[in-house]
């Protein structure tokens, strides 16, 4: 048996000083010109564990459709929507620990329904590179990964449940949210309020113009942004959707 040490083909974003003024600096001035105090928020999931998203509880209940990209080892989050709201969540992640997260006993819940695919901008494959500790709970997107994974873009995930539009929509997806925001604004899918965490400084190869260039692109399309914490972004739009406004 093999005890030699886990040695990962990769590395992460060095944590410098410079790296950490430029975030908190960044923070700094969405909190000051961006984000729109006048939302009521609230946190669902488990703080403790990394796996909680603050968002703006108004209009959310039974009947609203819940997408949420990314599972890794914990579904609080999505425990804490169906006890709250009585809705049911469509989850997706390719993952293997995603995928075993989804086989245990305590996340059998009949109002989960689970798809072991990942979410992209566009269908197809996604190459994954596993995570840096040996018992971390994410695999990342990187085209020098070793495991080949199917994805589906949102448009062919709606189009599968039958549904026209996403009331919430989580975006975790290490790295492949910037193609998910791109095809949410350029082909308008009706997306009421989305909860995305950026990778910029987390992952290598993700660059901060990326995040940049998605906020702007969805703050562009009407959505407010209403919270940051850490490196998760809650946006709202701003109107009642018209499904046929193109």
């Amino acid at each position: 048996m093999d005890s030699s040490p886990f040695i990962h083909p990769l590395s992460p974003p060095e944590n410098s000083r410079f790296r950490r003024r430029m975030f908190y600096l960044r923070h700094l001035l969405k909190r000051s010109f961006l984000i729109q105090k006048d939302y009521p928020l609230e946190i669902f999931g488990d703080l403790s564990s990394g796996c909680a998203y603050s968002l703006c509880p108004a209009g959310l209940g039974p009947k609203s459709i819940v997408y949420s990209g990314g599972v890794g080892k914990n579904v609080s989050f999505e425990q804490a929507l169906v006890k709250r709201f009585s809705c049911s969540v469509v989850l997706f992640d390719p993952s293997p620990i995603g995928k075993a997260t989804m086989q245990l006993p305590e996340n059998q819940n009949s109002r989960f329904q689970f798809f072991p695919v990942g979410l992209a901008g566009k269908c197809g494959t996604l190459r994954l590179a596993p995570p840096f500790e040996s018992d971390g709970d994410s695999w990342f997107q990187n085209t020098k990964g070793s495991l080949e994974v199917p994805c589906l873009d949102l448009v062919s995930l709606m189009k599968q449940n039958g549904h026209d539009h996403v009331d919430l929509l989580k975006i975790d997806i290490e790295g492949a949210e910037y193609g998910v925001i791109d095809q949410i604004v350029e082909e308008h899918i009706p997306v009421r309020q989305i909860l995305v965490e950026f990778h910029d400084c987390i992952l290598p190869g993700v660059k901060v113009r990326q995040s940049m260039r998605a906020l702007y692109k969805l703050l562009r399309k009407g959505y407010k942004l209403i919270s940051e914490v850490d490196y998760v972004n809650t946006f709202l739009f701003g109107r009642t959707w018209n499904y046929n406004d193109q």
